[in-house]
């Protein structure tokens, strides 16, 4: 344990926004200490389960700023601000984690890879250790520069001096302790793993979904800065996908198999065999829609022969060509079935079978004139006709990490009610809001998002340490 409870910058949360925050504070000249309420070796947190897909937006992090800027501003929730300081600091945050050790590679589409040589287990496809090889090169920077560390530290409350932020207490070992510091910074992931939130924020039957991300998320750092008069933004949105219904009870089933090209070619029905969300959107924003409603776990997914052979080789983005969740589901009971007509696949996913062939008829004859004019629940992008044989899969949302949380400006400086800084305190990563969600689903890129927003907290907390201008 620690012998010194001071330091200059406390960074609390030992993620991939923690330790970028730390190593570019650290890189200024200031002493930093990194807290973590995990007795792990690299924290407990989500990038122990990220595949290393680092993009920022759908695009490269070199991308120029202004198209970084345009397209995260297009779902209409992102704060102009702090929008701009990410996609200004997107291009060099690439160079700063190869400076740091981390291994980055060339991926498909304009996406990059970090550490691209983990290897690869299957059933179904994931990719294996990234998250660890990451965080084990940016703790092995740290600690040569003479930062420390300590595990098993869970922060309680934030303290508060002369009107600044100037620590926490914190508990080890059981014992209490005061870290005093003249920075802090929250990097404590989001609420996922915390019921009560997850029902307040997201849906009154949202904690019946399938937790797809850390149990270790729990929401900390937003508690403890909403305690002393933190602004909150964007709570009600996620990142996830629909999954098997299987995986509530099977975690073969986690974290794959994803169907987002299924749900892209077919329609969501509920018990009733009724169409309730525009598919068109993307699987972030369905699963989205999904947790919002009063039966989060009634949905089945209706898809055709067609869709199903084409996702026999649909290995997402950064996964090699490997088996997808065809015929993986098929093969586990996944809650999948095919029949010959809907009234028999009614039947065997128990919906009403006159309102599934109804609702069938309506999407099939709005996919020929090629529009929903005049249909209930409206559809974007192409479609195509569904025909026999079809497929039903019972599904449920996958929750990875939450997209809202305290509100930063673009120096990474925690805002009050009143959107004025929180002297002393600053966020990073998944702790933040005012960047992600939307009706499209919204998402930046949980890397790119702690990454960046960590680099930019690192570089403030440095200076509001000792006393200078803000650093370039």
């Amino acid at each position: 344990m620690m012998s010194d409870l001071s330091c200059s910058v406390l960074v609390i949360g030992a993620g991939i926004a923690g330790w970028t925050a730390a190593l570019r504070a650290i890189e200024h000249g200031v002493d930093v200490l990194v807290v973590d309420k995990s007795p792990g070796e690299f924290g407990g947190g989500n990038t122990l389960m990220t595949s290393g897909s680092l993009r920022a937006a759908g695009k490269n992090l070199k991308s120029a700023p202004q198209a970084l800027y345009r397209e995260v501003m297009k779902e209409g929730v992102a704060y102009p601000e702090l929008a701009r300081a990410w996609a200004d600091h997107c291009p060099a945050s690439v160079d700063r984690l190869r400076g740091w050790g981390v291994e980055l590679a060339d991926g498909p589409a304009g996406g990059l890879l970090l550490e691209p040589r983990t290897s690869i287990s299957l059933s179904p496809v994931y990719k294996r250790d990234v998250g660890a090889n990451i965080l084990r090169k940016l703790k092995a920077s740290f600690t040569k520069r003479g930062g420390r560390y300590a595990g098993n530290t869970e922060a309680l409350r934030l303290l508060i001096r002369e009107g600044c932020v100037s620590g926490v207490v914190a508990q080890s070992n059981r014992k209490s302790l005061d870290i005093q510091s003249k920075a802090t910074v929250l990097t404590t992931g989001g609420f996922s793993a915390n019921k009560v939130m997850v029902v307040k924020y997201i849906g009154r039957h949202a904690h019946e979904c399938k937790l797809r991300g850390s149990p270790n998320d729990t929401g900390d750092g937003l508690r403890m800065a909403m305690e002393i008069g933190a602004k909150a933004v964007n709570l009600s949105y996620f990142y996830g996908h629909l999954l098997s219904l299987k995986a509530l009870s099977d975690d073969r089933f986690w974290p794959y198999p994803r169907l987002d090209s299924l749900v892209n070619e077919g329609i969501l029905v509920d018990r009733l065999g009724n169409r309730f969300v525009d598919e068109g959107r993307g699987d972030v924003a369905v699963a989205n829609e999904l947790a919002k409603s009063d039966d989060v776990k009634g949905a089945c997914l209706i898809f055709d022969e067609e869709a199903w052979q084409g996702a026999r080789s649909d290995a997402p983005f950064p996964y090699p060509k490997t088996p997808s969740a065809n015929p993986w589901l098929m093969e586990n009971d996944g809650c999948l079935y095919k029949r010959k007509t809907a009234k028999e696949l009614a039947r065997a996913i128990d919906v009403d079978g006159a309102n599934l062939l109804r609702t069938l008829d309506s999407f099939n004859k709005a996919s020929e004139r090629r529009s929903f004019e005049g249909v209930l629940v409206p559809r974007k992008g192409k479609t195509r006709p569904l025909r026999s044989p079809l497929y039903g899969l019972k599904v449920v949302p996958g929750i990875t990490f939450t997209m809202g949380g305290v509100l930063i400006n673009g120096k990474a400086e925690v805002l009050s009610q009143e959107e004025q800084p929180i002297k002393g305190l600053y966020a990073a990563g998944d702790a933040i809001g005012g960047l992600m969600g939307g009706y499209h689903g919204g998402y930046t890129g949980g890397l790119c998002q702690a990454i960046v927003t960590g680099i930019i907290a690192g570089e403030n907390t440095a200076s509001f340490a000792t006393g200078s201008v803000r650093a370039g």
